[in-house]
């Protein structure tokens, strides 16, 4: 997981590297020995994170960009050969991997391919090079085996790849439930077009009443930056929009505690973290448009506004005007991810597949 190197050197990740850090530390709790590799990182990686090795991968300092592409392929190759393994495992979609794949091949390792969410199965509408989809196809159709989060990303994966997944949920790492009145809804996320930032400040609007927080992660992008200006712009017209800077996991678990509900407005997604993370602490879920294998509402786990921003604003107000009285409400939550999502029998599963 070449992303994950800001989460290891002691900064914040995504979910998809997130999930690869919990199930990695779990399996070396067991006494596995289990590596990650991971970019150079400015600030410096260690040689073990929780149990975890890591492995850096350096990035050629070169300047002609087909030099340097080749470079990193032959880098990448070198790294995984000087690093033997039985099982490699890659996460999310992209070039890494087809160079995942081929070099399994060529070392005669098995591989393994993890989804880390519905784009995985449509990257040409997220990757512009046509040849990097192309050898994204061939990474996965070279799998050993492909592991999906969820029933939904299991029929995308039959139809788009012709292959019969293993379904293996997401890891949610166990929590107190917090003694904190609940005091704000909470949106985390990339600003990103994907996961419709605005349609939270619009939200917040909706209901003067309540309060809302936002921790807002910037993309380098020139969409991330004119969103940035848009939400700032909006936040100032939005007496009740708190926007909170990038925050360390400590911090932001002190937000999920004093939350009365996490609220995704992204298109679609795979298992949000968030969500995972939320309802780990009682905390319920409110979606506008995606709701993961339906879960929401068939667990009665918040609610679900199917695409509809008045929808969205009703719940909400539910939500806020019931947040002192969820006792029910965060016993289903919490049930639901010691019985689904629990680290243990995650990594059961995956100790199967891997043959460890």
């Amino acid at each position: 997981m070449p992303t994950a190197a800001p989460l290891l050197a002691g900064g914040e990740g995504g979910g998809a590297e997130w999930q690869v850090l919990l199930l990695a530390r779990e399996l070396a709790r067991r006494g596995h020995a289990v590596g990650i590799v991971a970019f150079d990182d400015a600030r410096g990686l260690p040689s073990r994170f929780d149990g975890v090795d890591v492995v850096e991968l350096r990035r050629p300092a070169l300047r002609l960009p087909l030099v340097r592409t080749a470079a990193f392929y032959a880098r990448t190759f070198a790294t995984l050969r000087a690093n033997p393994s039985r099982v490699l495992v890659q996460r999310a979609a992209g070039i890494h991997t087809a160079l995942a794949a081929v070099a399994a091949r060529l070392l005669r390792r098995r591989f393994v391919f993890a989804s880390a969410g519905l784009h995985d199965f449509d990257l040409e509408i997220w990757e512009p090079k046509r040849w990097i989809v192309r050898a994204y196809r061939l990474g996965v159709r070279l799998a050993d085996a492909v592991v999906v989060q969820t029933a939904e990303q299991a029929e995308l994966c039959r139809v788009r790849f012709g292959r019969e997944p293993v379904l293996i949920r997401s890891i949610a790492e166990p929590a107190r439930a917090p003694e904190a009145v609940p005091e704000a809804f909470l949106w985390i996320g990339r600003l990103i077009a994907h996961k419709q930032p605005l349609a939270y400040a619009e939200l917040a609007r909706a209901l003067p009443e309540a309060r809302f927080r936002m921790v807002a992660v910037d993309d380098p992008s020139p969409e991330g930056r004119d969103l940035r200006k848009a939400l700032e712009a909006a936040a100032e017209a939005t007496p009740n929009l708190e926007l909170i800077p990038e925050s360390p996991r400590e911090e932001v678990g002190a937000l999920l505690d004093r939350a009365v509900a996490v609220v995704s407005t992204s298109r679609s997604e795979g298992m949000p973290n968030v969500f995972l993370e939320g309802w780990s602490r009682g905390v319920p879920a409110l979606a506008l448009a995606h709701d993961p294998d339906g879960l929401i509402e068939r667990e009665r786990l918040g609610g679900f506004a199917g695409g509809s921003p008045a929808r969205l604003a009703e719940l909400a107000r539910e939500l806020w005007e019931a947040r002192g009285e969820r006792d029910e409400l965060s016993a289903r939550c919490r049930g639901y991810v010691e019985r689904e999502h629990d680290p243990a029998a995650v990594a059961d599963r995956w100790e199967a597949l891997l043959g460890i």
